[in-house]
């Protein structure tokens, strides 16, 4: 409930609107009981009020004392090296000696005579809370709320108070002291907090007489002992007082008069240089003032429920006003937290909202059509290279939305003729490539090609034109090719030569065409520079090979790297599907099985393996080969004489090799356990990445490097200890433990006993 009501004050249009109809309607409210209380008299004895002032102050030094007391132990404490170490440590039961030391020094700062109500030490950066009650989880504490709101405080000392329960008009609960740990840092990691019961300050405060009163306010001007009495007996009269005070806000010490329940009150009060509380002690001034005091409260009830009314009806009004611009500006910052729109009005969040959102939408724009580009030309590349399955480029065609319709295509390839007598040397031809990849994607209209692409030293447009009109489609890549070739030579000052491949209606045969544009171009020679060379004339009568199907063997040859049969046998069935349907005479097929073979052997070669001196029968792999006749013998062999051998082999040097790391990383921690050895160190001496070697070693052993790091250095300690007369400290330096402490509680917590007591036990 506060907390809602805290975010609508926190609204600027929303307290304008409330203060203006509030200020409407007070004004003639204060006019009134200004008028009124002109004709009060509050005039009050002198010795009255330096009795008064004398009980204040000593009321403010008794309170004072108990609070700065309180003060010291808790500065002691969180100065000690257990709260500093608590600071860094995650909460868990390993920690139990670090927290149940923690407690101890918790309940040795809350002596009797404090009245100390509770203690709670928080970490915020591991997210565990200490108190009287034990430990826990911050984010499960009942404290957590306030603990978080505390730790926004730029203060690194201050005094909080206690909220009473809602509905509850006395004082407040208590009240809190938050200091920041550690100390003297600008921000940090954890809080102390300390809890003073309301009953302990009641009584500290010195009350005498029937008509005398002392009453402590927080520097909110929040009671902090109970405000009404005898004296006092509403909340509107305490705030009567308050108010008179926040008038004069830089004075220490004060005295001024107001009426109270048909009573005048005299009201002296101090304020505190050392936590900003205010001390007021209320005593009546009936007698002095009995002739205005009947028109002084009858002013006062009117005044009152006048502004009570106009208070209620100016929060219904504009809250109800409110409740529109509120949900817009709820859509407008989305999840985002309030901070965002502090001091600022609600339409200023609304405007900025509106032009984060189009600025946003411009730069995504942006950012979709410069990675759609990219996918396209990545697209275009495998295509033209031929590792691309069909499949796949269905989808692609439809990802980057061209038209699914009939259609005829071509490849134009560019190559510059020489740099020879230009302006451009061999370190500019990567960007005299982009330059003629952008004239050729300026010159060709979209929906006449596919993205141009770059491939090396060639610049690569796939043409698209219409199925029914072909001679059409080749005279227009005559005349692109003509305006590309120009244009070249006007902007750039390069003569360059064009290769076009044939004509071709299915786009997976967009490998083959790119081959016959590169053959084409091979035959300058005959033509000179800037020449335009289509297949279809240079070599009319050649047919370029099917494509080797490189994909199915990348793909054949990693699923063979992660030992899986299953699908090793079955992208095998499709690789020799594919090439026999390719390759129709024997002697071309033959031809492609002797590459995909050697490129086999050659991958198993490389892993560190002998694959191509494998013999079958006695006779070389190779020559056993050609004696094949069907594509199930053919499929079978590879299977059982290649692909199943090589499987295994790898199996088994990977099995060998990571036994080899594991054992190295043995031998450094047996030979190295005193030093500083690290998984890194390891990995630097190995060659291999730290996180390739920490998951060997963990398969090999069963266990991670720095627990085994950790229970040898135990097993030694204590061998150590029972052999030799090495010192604690010693043993622990020499087991690089940062002192002495950690190493204790590290051997108490694998063995159930101190080093000292093992010694002791095992001698």
């Amino acid at each position: 409930m506060e907390r809602r009501i805290f975010r609508l004050f926190s609204s600027k249009y929303l307290v304008r609107l409330l203060l203006l109809t509030l200020l409407i309607g007070t004004i003639p409210v204060v006019t009134l009981g200004s008028l009124s209380f002109i004709r009060a008299k509050n005039s009050v004895q002198e010795k009255v009020n330096d009795s008064n002032m004398q009980l204040l102050q000593q009321t403010q030094l008794n309170v004072e004392q108990v609070l700065q007391l309180f003060e010291n132990l808790m500065t002691q404490y969180i100065s000690t090296s257990t709260v500093n170490e608590a600071l860094q440590t995650p909460f868990s039961p390993k920690n139990f000696v670090l927290m149940n030391e923690l407690a101890v020094g918790l309940n040795k700062m809350q002596p009797y005579e404090l009245g100390i109500q509770n203690v709670y030490l928080a970490n915020l950066e591991h997210g565990w809370v200490l108190s009287n009650q034990g430990y826990g989880v911050l984010d499960e504490s009942q404290m957590k709320d306030i603990i978080r709101e505390y730790a926004k405080s730029d203060k690194p000392s201050f005094w909080a108070t206690i909220s009473s329960e809602p509905g509850d008009t006395g004082a407040a609960s208590g009240v809190r002291l938050v200091k920041r740990l550690p100390l003297y840092r600008i921000s940090g990691s954890g809080l102390i907090i300390g809890v003073i019961s309301h009953n302990k300050l009641e009584k500290l405060v010195f009350n005498e007489g029937e008509k005398r009163e002392t009453v402590i306010l927080d520097a909110q001007y929040n009671p902090l002992t109970q405000p009404f009495g005898s004296v006092m007996k509403s909340a509107d009269e305490l705030a009567q007082a308050v108010e008179r005070i926040q008038q004069s806000p830089d004075m220490q010490s004060g005295y001024f008069t107001f009426n109270a329940n048909h009573e005048t009150v005299s009201v002296i009060f101090s304020k505190s240089s050392y936590n900003g509380w205010y001390y007021l002690s209320f005593s009546s001034l009936n007698d002095i003032t009995r002739d205005s005091r009947s028109i002084g409260w009858y002013t006062l009830y009117i005044s009152a429920g006048t502004f009570t009314f106009i208070l209620l009806m100016a929060w219904i009004g504009s809250k109800r006003m409110y409740l529109p611009i509120r949900r817009v500006v709820s859509v407008a910052i989305g999840g985002d937290s309030e901070n965002q729109r502090e001091h600022k009005d609600e339409f200023q969040v609304i405007g900025e909202q509106i032009n984060r959102l189009r600025t946003s939408q411009t730069h995504m724009k942006d950012q979709l059509r410069i990675h759609s580009k990219q996918l396209e030309a990545f697209f275009i590349r495998r295509l033209l290279q031929g590792e691309i399955r069909p499949s796949e480029t269905r989808e692609r065609w439809s990802q980057f939305a061209y038209d699914p319709g009939p259609a005829m295509f071509a490849v134009l390839t560019v190559q510059i003729d020489t740099l020879e007598h230009t302006r451009y040397g061999d370190q500019d031809i990567d960007l005299l490539m982009f330059a003629i990849n952008n004239i050729a994607g300026e010159l060709i209209q979209p929906e006449r090609r596919l993205e141009p692409v770059v491939m090396v030293d060639n610049q690569v447009t796939i043409c698209r034109g219409e199925e029914q009109l072909a001679p059409n489609f080749e005279a227009m890549l005559f005349e692109y090719a003509e305006q590309v070739q120009q244009t070249v030579d006007d902007l750039l000052g390069l003569k360059i030569s064009i290769g076009i491949s044939r004509l071709y209606s299915d786009i997976n045969q967009t490998h083959q065409a790119y081959k016959e544009s590169l053959e084409s171009l091979k035959y300058r020679v005959r033509f000179g520079e800037q020449a335009i060379l289509p297949f279809m004339h240079v070599l009319p009568a050649t047919s370029i090979t099917a494509a080797y199907p490189d994909w199915l063997e990348k793909e054949l040859l990693d699923a063979v790297k992660m030992e899986d049969r299953a699908r090793s046998k079955e992208l095998l069935n499709e690789f020799i599907q594919k090439v026999i349907a390719d390759y129709p005479r024997y002697d071309d097929l033959q031809m492609v099985l002797t590459r995909f073979l050697i490129d086999l052997l050659r991958e198993w070669q490389e892993a560190g393996e002998r694959g191509n001196s494998l013999r079958v029968m006695d006779k070389p792999i190779h020559e056993h080969l050609l004696g094949l006749r069907t594509a199930e013998d053919i499929e079978m062999w590879f299977f059982r004489n290649v692909i199943e051998p090589m499987i295994d082999s790898l199996h088994h040097k990977w099995e060998s090799q990571n036994k080899t790391i594991s054992n190295r990383m043995l031998d450094m921690i047996h030979d190295e356990f005193a030093s500083n050895l690290t998984l890194e160190l390891c990995a630097s001496r190995l060659n291999y990445h730290p996180n390739y070697i920490k998951t060997v070693f963990r398969k090999e052993t069963g266990v991670n490097f720095s627990d085994y790091l950790s229970q040898y250095r135990l097993t030694i300690a204590k061998k150590w200890l029972v052999e030799s007369d090495m010192k604690i400290n010693e043993i622990a330096e020499r087991l690089q433990y940062q002192n002495s402490q950690n190493f204790i509680r590290y051997f108490r917590k694998m063995e159930n006993m101190t080093p000292g007591q093992y010694r002791e036990k095992h001698r």
